[in-house]
């Protein structure tokens, strides 16, 4: 069983770039709904035109930063593992993605 896990984590390493965005999109976009509404509600005392800057910004360059930021962060976090804790940690990564997107009604 050792070689096979092995093998499939080596798998996994090879694609760790697209994993990473793959994981932090998902996360993202059951997410980003609820960031969208907070930050509507704090800027609701501003002017439109500030409020309408800050959402651009916000969506133009804070989500680009944060996944540019956050896919680094995940795939640095990864190469560290050894093969079984990072196949279950992909595999486990992406079934809490699933319950979340669940439980938020995304699915």
């Amino acid at each position: 069983m050792n070689p096979y896990i092995h093998q499939f984590a080596d798998f996994l390493r090879l694609h760790l770039e697209s994993i990473s965005v793959g994981l932090v999109s998902t996360l993202l976009i059951i997410y980003g709904a609820p960031i969208n509404a907070y930050v509507k509600k704090i800027t609701k005392s501003m002017p439109f035109l500030a409020r309408f800057a800050l959402f651009v910004l916000l969506c133009s360059a804070g989500y680009a930063f944060m996944t540019s930021q956050a896919v680094r962060f995940l795939r640095h976090f990864l190469v560290g593992l050894a093969d079984l804790p990072l196949v279950c940690g992909i595999a486990g990564a992406f079934v809490a993605l699933a319950f979340l997107a669940r439980a938020g009604k995304d699915v």
